[in-house]
């Protein structure tokens, strides 16, 4: 009973001390686990390094670790700043004035104009202010200035619209005008209040629809015509920045500066380290694991072979569509080719859409905004018959015999991987996807090699002694 009463103790301290290395090592877990998949694609070019030093572990250690720094990490520093440097110019040119005439002319001759739009927006951001004040409820203070000047533009408005014999006027201008008119006799802070302004922003969104086509042409309409804000918010989408990181950049730039530096430090320390006592690391994890040998060396086995099937097969893939991306390119044109370039070498691992989630958007904008449909269409082509097809060329003949992994489980690890992991997710997540099914693989094959024991067991006990 004592025994089992220590063993109990022992377990929960080891426990608890587990659950706080992991706490102290969580920011570390990236960086570790790259560390991991480098020494892991590189030890063939380590072992040859070792044999042609004589066994001088150390030494090759040091130039295996460099050579990884040279092939993968300075490279791939390069490509964010030169890419961070496009986007930075990127976001900078949607203020200029050619590109609000570009997208002028784009909405013009695709009939996406927003007539009026200065007098509409300001009625929609009113009436979000207003009954943002009313879902206070009792403590609702509204504001009768703010709501009669909302209802004398929209009045003169309607008065513009029946002068010019606009037949795009909505129908239900009276209604609208009338609700408005009611909530400003109704008493802030009450429901009769709330409901009369909750019956006003129904009745102009009704307003708003028909006078831009109904609701699919709305859609569109508000799209091809963003506010400055707009802009801003989708290219803080698109590169993965927001507005107040640009803003704070001697700030929370730093702070991220910071952890770069520090990531890259423990990653080539770790690389340093696995390359050099890797082995020895291995035996230790062995001896200190309460898993089986068999089955470490199973586990390691399988994490290799996973790491190179997933990491060679995608990067190959992703790094001949950006490259191939690029020449397209640069020949219909484009500008901000080598943003575009590694943004397609990005999306290129995302199962399904792909590379196809740059070159397509970038074909219309010269069709449609660039009006140059020839140079459009040829890159649409290229891009459907070259970028997206090389994937299927080139992942079957890396991958050899190396099995590929579904589609599915491919997507749900990179969108998983990215939204925990940000960028490093989109090989980071697919490679977890595919070592749990490892593991699954093996529990399930432990689990019938216990089944079929247990059932010869149960025979052998219910044969009849001789």
């Amino acid at each position: 009973m004592g025994k089992l009463f220590s063993l109990a103790i022992l377990v929960l301290v080891t426990g608890a001390f587990g659950v706080l290395f992991f706490e102290v090592t969580s920011t570390l877990l990236l960086p570790l686990f790259l560390a991991m998949v480098s020494v892991v694609m590189f030890r063939p070019v380590h072992t040859w390094i070792e044999q042609l030093l004589r066994g001088r572990n150390r030494v090759a250690a040091v130039i295996s670790t460099a050579l990884v720094l040279l092939v993968v990490v300075v490279p791939l520093v390069i490509v964010l700043v030169l890419a961070g440097n496009e986007a930075a110019k990127l976001v900078r040119s949607l203020d200029d004035g050619e590109f609000r005439d570009q997208l002028q002319r784009a909405r013009l001759s695709l009939g996406l104009e927003y007539p009026h739009v200065a007098e509409l927006r300001f009625a929609e951001r009113s009436f979000e202010r207003l009954l943002a004040d009313t879902r206070e409820g009792a403590f609702a203070s509204g504001n009768h200035d703010a709501l009669e000047r909302l209802h004398d533009a929209l009045r003169r408005l309607q008065v513009i619209l029946n002068k010019d014999g606009n037949s795009s006027s909505p129908s239900d201008a009276q209604l609208m005008l009338e609700a408005l008119a009611k909530a400003q006799k109704e008493t802030p802070g009450t429901l009769a209040y709330q409901q009369a302004m909750e019956t006003a922003a129904r009745r102009f969104h009704e307003y708003r629809v028909e006078f831009l086509g109904g609701p699919p042409r709305a859609v569109l309409k508000n799209i091809a015509n963003p506010t400055s804000e707009d802009l801003k918010d989708w290219t803080s989408r698109l590169f993965a920045v927001t507005p107040d990181w640009i803003s704070s950049f001697g700030g929370r730039a730093g702070i991220l500066a910071g952890r770069t530096v520090f990531g890259i430090i423990i990653l080539v320390v770790t690389m340093y380290f696995l390359f050099a006592d890797g082995p020895k690391i291995a035996k230790q994890l062995m001896a200190l694991s309460p898993l089986e040998d068999r089955y470490v060396e199973k586990l390691l086995d399988e994490f290799s072979r996973v790491a190179r099937a997933v990491v060679s097969g995608s990067l190959a893939a992703a790094m001949a569509q950006g490259m191939l991306a690029g020449i397209g390119f640069r020949i219909a044109g484009l500008h901000s080719v080598f943003l575009l370039a590694a943004v397609t070498a990005v999306t290129a691992m995302i199962p399904f859409v792909g590379a196809a989630m740059v070159w397509l958007p970038a074909s219309l904008w010269l069709i449609f905004i660039d009006h140059r449909p020839t140079a459009g269409i040829v890159l649409m082509i290229y891009g459907a018959g070259v970028i997206s097809t090389i994937d299927n060329v080139i992942k079957p003949w890396v991958l050899h015999d190396r099995s590929a992994m579904h589609p599915l489980a491919a997507l749900i690890g990179v969108l998983g991987g990215v939204q925990a992991l940000g960028p490093p997710g989109v090989f980071v997540g697919p490679m977890v996807v595919a070592f749990l099914q490892t593991l699954l693989a093996l529990l399930h094959r432990e689990l019938l090699t216990f089944g079929d024991s247990r059932k010869k067991a149960q025979r052998a006990s219910d044969e009849p002694l001789v």
